[in-house]
């Protein structure tokens, strides 16, 4: 019976140290990612599951909210095409109030983006899955004021 306690117990103690390390991977991750975005760099696409799900919540001028799906490979296109300009401008997003929780297999984080000369926040989330070994950004969304995204096609 001692045995049988003491493997359980030991099996316990082995699956929180791996969510621990998972959950420790994530945010180590979206550290990167952070960086990497802010200094334009290229691999931004690395980072993200293939076709994964890419959302921009629009704060509308006439009130309340709309929220629109990007194709991921438009998003990739625009990605590579506004960076250049985004470099140009030092444009830069920080992430606040950083919140993580496990849903299912996957990690999603939850913060306040606050972009480039923006007094106040914007809420956004990123939800990770595991593919392999790897860690990747399987959904996306950012609450934006940028119009434009409500004609996205």
């Amino acid at each position: 019976m001692k045995k049988i306690l003491l493997t359980l117990f030991s099996l316990a103690l082995f699956s929180l140290n791996a969510f621990a390390d998972d959950k420790a991977d994530v945010l180590a991750l979206f550290d990167k990612y952070i960086n990497d975005a802010n200094s334009y760099s290229t691999n931004l696409p690395n980072y993200y599951t293939n076709n994964a799900k890419i959302i921009r919540v629009v704060n509308k001028k006439t009130g309340g909210q709309k929220a629109v799906v990007i194709p991921f490979d438009r998003y990739l296109k625009e990605l590579k095409g506004h960076s250049t300009l985004a470099k140009t401008v030092g444009y830069k997003n920080r992430y606040v109030n950083r919140n993580i929780t496990k849903i299912d297999k996957d990690y999603k984080i939850s913060a306040t983006r606050i972009p480039r000369n923006d007094k106040t926040g914007l809420s956004c989330y990123f939800i990770f899955t595991k593919q392999g070994n790897a860690w990747k950004i399987r959904e996306e969304s950012m609450t934006t004021n940028v119009q434009t995204f409500l004609s996205a096609k």
